[in-house]
């Protein structure tokens, strides 16, 4: 087998590093960690996600308060990259989101959506982020909660999930809470 072209691999090369891009959304929003997602979003990108619409500080002061209190997982599947010049690419990648949100008289939501993440991603320099994210929304459902976090077989959890710090990534990881 001959060995791939230097263009092959640098397009291979960029199809990965758009992947963790699009790896490291989901992280920032379940850990609500807005340092890394100003790590995925360029300053000037522009992400339209079906109930909000601005740039990446707006999207953390709009969404970061927002999931006060709920408990969330986003994962990404059928992840599709194309190389659309050398420094563009635009991706498209289905995702869920399930959210268990508190709700009146301390019961709790669940809801969980799935759709498509549609990107343009610029690099800059060797650095890819995205410059413009469009949500779409092809699913939803929404039932009443059963979650009980203050008792129970799971209430004294060491290793809960939650927002940055006290996740046990930023414990676990050699580098804390400076990832």
């Amino acid at each position: 087998m001959p060995a791939p072209s230097p263009e092959a691999l640098r397009e291979l090369l960029d199809k990965q590093a758009v992947t963790e891009v699009l790896l490291g959304y989901c992280r920032a929003i379940d850990r609500r960690d807005a340092d890394l997602m100003r790590r995925v979003y360029w300053p000037d990108a522009i992400d339209d996600h079906a109930v909000f619409k601005g740039d990446v500080e707006a999207f953390i002061a709009y969404s970061f308060p927002f999931m006060e209190g709920v408990m969330s997982q986003h994962s990404i599947t059928n992840i599709w990259v194309d190389i659309t010049g050398p420094h563009n690419a635009f991706s498209e990648c289905y995702f869920q989101g399930f959210h268990d949100f508190p709700a009146e008289g301390g019961e709790r939501l669940e809801r969980v959506v799935g759709g498509r993440y549609l990107d343009r991603h610029e690099r800059r320099g060797d650095e890819w982020r995205i410059i413009a994210r469009t949500l779409a929304i092809d699913w939803y459902h929404e039932r009443p909660g059963n979650s009980v976090w203050d008792s129970g077989r799971y209430a004294g959890l060491k290793n809960r999930g939650g927002p940055k710090p006290a996740d046990p990534l930023y414990r676990l990881h050699p580098k804390g809470a400076g990832l």
